[in-house]
């Protein structure tokens, strides 16, 4: 049970950031709206995710 709350609350909502900024930078620099629209997408979802389903566990 602790493993899965530390890959539901530490290490999924980590990627998703680290991956959502990778496209918000790439998105700006070239100028791709949808790159920029899909990280920022991702780093709000690595913000709700952990809530959603931390509080289902529980």
């Amino acid at each position: 049970m602790v493993q899965s709350i530390i890959l539901y609350s530490e290490i999924i909502p980590t990627v998703l950031a680290v991956v959502g900024l990778y496209f918000i930078g790439t998105g700006v620099l070239d100028h791709k709206r949808l790159f920029t629209v899909v990280g920022v997408i991702l780093f709000c979802l690595a913000v709700i995710v952990p809530f959603a389903i931390l509080t289902t566990l529980i």
